[in-house]
């Protein structure tokens, strides 16, 4: 059997590098700021396969009306809708409730953007880029992080699938009386018909759920059926229909009074309205918090820096429209009925005409079931999948994520406006927030968005760090998670409310130390620099990006 590190050369404490690889295996063109590896390396069978390969440059053809289409298709889904309307019954006034949505959204495009700068220069999915950060075993461990918060989604997706079928059924079986007893005791939200209908709602729930397992076995996403994919291109503006349906029905109902739903003012006042403010701050913010870590995984295809930029600034704007209509809607349903339902399946289920109901409805659900299996399916199944590929299928990862989903019961936090905003949305918020500090002050100040491309299939190559594991990444992550997390520590419930943001931050304000101090020093000596002058870079480094095309 040949030694798969035949050619390494042994420089200090035993590491092995292959040497001559990182300039000649090497290519960067100059024109479009991107970066190509010509070689492979099928010896290295834990970290490199053909999909793990660097996109070829010649194949990277996504322009920024693909990116603008995918964050259409992402955007206009039940769960935005409800995050919008939720800043309302937590007692927040229109105005702050709309701002806060744009706001949050707008500051998370900032990492989103810099992570997405590492897939489009070199042609590399999230799993791999993160190998640069946490090491190129270490990386596993955020990648799990992102699936189970997959599986989550893709629970509360279910949740909103079951949701909608049931509210077909109440429709036809005449039995809306049942779901307005509820709302007049209070309870109006998507708990209200699970609790109306649980014999009728859970079968459903467990048969949407063997359903969808169906459709993995028998035709597996990754095989790319063509009329699912050109389904899952109609679902947003199928929902955007539902959502403009909505908001005129019932402004209609409220004779289009703009001027009181805009004029609703903040019910809480004090130190309260500001841990209000930013809790609902952080809670838009770690929304698409999964996307920011998860976004080379589509800009590994994109043609330019400018595409995958650029294709990416509408997100915040689609949102508002979103806020804009849910709010509004909200307002009006509050105004004619004098109840808060910020859920629009029980809306449109209750308020609407039979026939008017059943289509929105059917509409809702037919298009958050294509959101769901390709957005909260393929990547954690791949998550889980990659974690032990000798072993666990894309499918059998697909059964990991729909178990971890039951298991974890995300949808229970969905149920309530308390339970989404802080018992989702917070607690992914502080995890995700750690991550991404890492991932984005490593890239952006530390490297200065420069690395060795051919390092991150190497088993022993400049990030195998200790064992392949960076120790400042993982122990940033448990001091901040520390902080973020445990109750006894002074002003917890201030700083839970800034999960995203404080752990982002004190993210970068731990790492970076530890690793300019310590961890560069002793497992990456050959980089020279600083993060005043341009950042840490090795002299193979600058070669590469000096060459020209």
């Amino acid at each position: 059997m040949s030694n798969p590190y035949k050619g390494f050369l042994r420089r200090g404490e035993g590491i092995l590098v292959y040497p001559t690889d990182r300039l000649e295996a090497v290519k960067y063109d100059v024109k479009r700021g991107q970066v190509e590896l010509t070689k492979g390396y099928p010896e290295e069978k834990f970290l490199w396969n053909v999909d793990f390969h660097p996109t070829p440059i010649r194949k990277r053809n996504w322009d920024w009306y693909t990116y603008a289409a995918i964050w259409f298709g992402m955007a206009f889904i039940v769960p935005s809708w409800s995050l919008a309307s939720v800043g309302l019954s937590f007692g927040l006034g229109t105005l702050d409730s709309i701002l806060l949505v744009f706001l949050g959204n707008a500051i998370v495009l900032i990492p989103m953007i810099i992570q997405s700068h590492g897939g489009a220069r070199y042609g590399i999915p999230e799993p791999v880029l993160t190998r640069t950060r946490w090491g190129v075993y270490g990386a596993i461990f955020p990648s799990w992080i992102r699936a189970v918060i997959g599986a989550g989604w893709w629970g509360i997706e279910t949740y909103i699938m079951t949701e909608a079928a049931v509210g077909i059924y109440a429709v036809l079986t005449h039995r809306l009386s049942v779901i307005e007893s509820y709302v007049a005791k209070g309870i109006a939200s998507p708990y209200t018909l699970s609790l109306a209908f649980p014999q009728v709602f859970w079968i459903t729930f467990a048969a949407i759920i063997l359903l969808q397992l169906a459709l993995l076995y028998f035709s597996p996403v990754p095989e790319a059926q063509p009329a699912l994919k050109w389904f899952a291109r109609l679902a947003a503006p199928l929902v955007l229909l539902g959502f403009v349906i909505l908001w005129y029905n019932f402004m209609g109902l409220s004779h289009w009074n703009f001027g009181q739903i805009f004029s609703i003012k903040p019910t809480v006042t004090g130190i309260n309205y500001w841990v209000m403010w930013f809790a609902f701050l952080n809670a838009n913010i770690a929304y698409w918090a999964t996307m920011a870590l998860s976004m080379p995984d589509y800009t590994r295809f994109a043609k330019s820096q400018f595409a995958q930029a650029v294709g990416q600034v509408p997100m915040p704007f689609m949102m508002l429209i979103i806020a804009l209509l849910g709010v509004m809607t909200t307002g009006a349903i509050e105004q004619v009925y004098h109840v808060a339902i910020w859920d629009p399946i029980l809306a449109s289920t209750l308020y609407l005409n039979p026939t008017l109901a059943i289509l929105l409805n059917t509409l809702f659900l037919l298009a958050t079931f294509s959101v769901n299996v390709f957005a909260n399916t393929v990547g954690p199944a791949y998550d889980f999948a990659n974690t032990f590929p000798r072993k666990l299928t894309w499918f059998r990862g697909a059964l990991i994520v729909i178990a971890v989903s039951v298991i974890l019961g995300a949808w229970t936090y969905y149920g309530s406006a308390y339970g989404y905003l802080y018992n989702w949305l917070l607690t992914y918020g502080g995890l995700l927030g750690s991550v991404e500090g890492i991932i984005i002050f490593d890239y952006a100040l530390i490297r200065r968005f420069k690395f060795e491309l051919t390092d991150v299939f190497w088993s022993r190559g400049r990030f195998r760090y200790w064992k392949g594991i960076n120790p400042a990444a993982f122990i940033t992550f448990a001091i901040v998670e520390f902080i973020i997390y445990a109750p006894f520590i002074p002003y917890h419930n201030i700083i839970f409310s800034n999960s995203w943001l404080i752990s982002f931050l004190l993210s970068g304000l731990i790492y970076v130390p530890l690793m300019t101090q310590w961890v560069i020093p002793k497992y990456q000596p050959e980089l020279r620099g600083s993060i005043f002058k341009g950042g840490y870079v090795s002299n193979e480094v600058m070669t590469v990006f000096n060459k020209e095309a």
